[in-house]
């Protein structure tokens, strides 16, 4: 490569850099378009800059490693592993065995796959073609993912076909993820195809738990949103501010208290307990 080519590239990187420092996250194909190299010439990019620690690569998209406001920050942006581990194992406490489980898109809804090995009997329902590698690698268990069409993110089962494929499954359970929870009572999303994908889901599962990404109330307003109460848990990275907390039990939602850990648990099941195994009605299709 001549002195002139590693130059472009330099720049090109820098400006990769910068605009997703302003924006706290774009895509693979949003840069590809906008700078009109190939994606994979994006990729290699965002590995370079991932190495040197300026953003962080997850299911299709990169994000800032510190995002200019907090109203602002994407989903797992900033979490550490310390305040993701509680949310995981808050969720995982929950589900019952011999049931199935939906995987959502996202960055932290996938995380969870990990610990679900520990649940006899489950099988799982992938969204997202990323996942599977992970699924194959931790769980003895039945793993299916939904058809139809490839989002593009480049990894997320979307379309009408994945629609109508969640017809076939007797969901128990769906663990999803948001950006964070906005002032109007709705969970922000992504994308407006992740937005239908959701309320499918939810819709399908006996229960639904939301993990978000943000514990700050967000003052944004996005196409791609559902409400409060379309899901039954949400579970938060820490405590809610006073405006948020307010939002949520004004939605229908009740702190529950957690033995351990940081994170913050909100449900209007009637049944928000873990599952202890002795207590467990198996081979239901839905939670007991």
């Amino acid at each position: 490569m001549t002195l002139g080519a590693k130059s472009a590239v330099l720049q090109r990187r820098l400006k990769i850099a910068d605009w997703i420092r302003q924006h706290g996250q774009m895509r693979v194909d949003e840069l590809s378009a906008a700078l009109m190299v190939s994606e994979v010439t994006i990729r290699s990019d965002l590995t370079y800059l991932e190495d040197q620690g300026l953003i962080v690569r997850s299911f299709g998209k990169a994000i800032a490693a510190k995002s200019i406001t907090k109203r602002d920050r994407p989903a797992g942006a900033a979490l550490t592993k310390a305040m993701i581990v509680p949310m995981l194992r808050r969720a995982q406490s929950l589900i019952a065995p011999d049931q199935t489980v939906l995987i959502g898109p996202g960055a932290l809804a996938p995380q969870i796959i990990p610990w679900l090995a520990d649940i006899q009997g489950i099988a799982v329902v992938l969204t997202n073609v990323e996942a599977i590698p992970l699924a194959r690698t931790c769980l003895d268990a039945r793993i299916y993912c939904l058809g139809g069409e490839i989002d593009t993110d480049g990894s997320t089962f979307n379309g009408s076909n994945a629609l109508r494929s969640l017809e076939h499954y007797p969901l128990a359970w769906a663990v999803l993820d948001a950006d964070a929870i906005s002032a109007d009572a709705a969970f922000l999303l992504a994308s407006k195809p992740i937005e239908r994908l959701t309320e499918a889901s939810v819709r399908r599962a006996g229960r639904s738990v939301m993990l978000v990404g943000n514990p700050a109330l967000s003052l944004e307003r996005r196409p791609a949103q559902i409400p409060l109460p379309a899901v039954t848990d949400i579970i938060l990275p820490g405590p809610p501010s006073n405006r948020a907390r307010d939002i949520l039990i004004t939605a229908g939602f009740r702190p529950i208290d957690a033995d351990a850990g940081s994170e913050a648990h909100f449900s209007n099941h009637p049944r928000t307990t873990p599952h202890p195994t002795s207590d467990l009605v198996l081979n239901s299709g839905a939670p007991s």
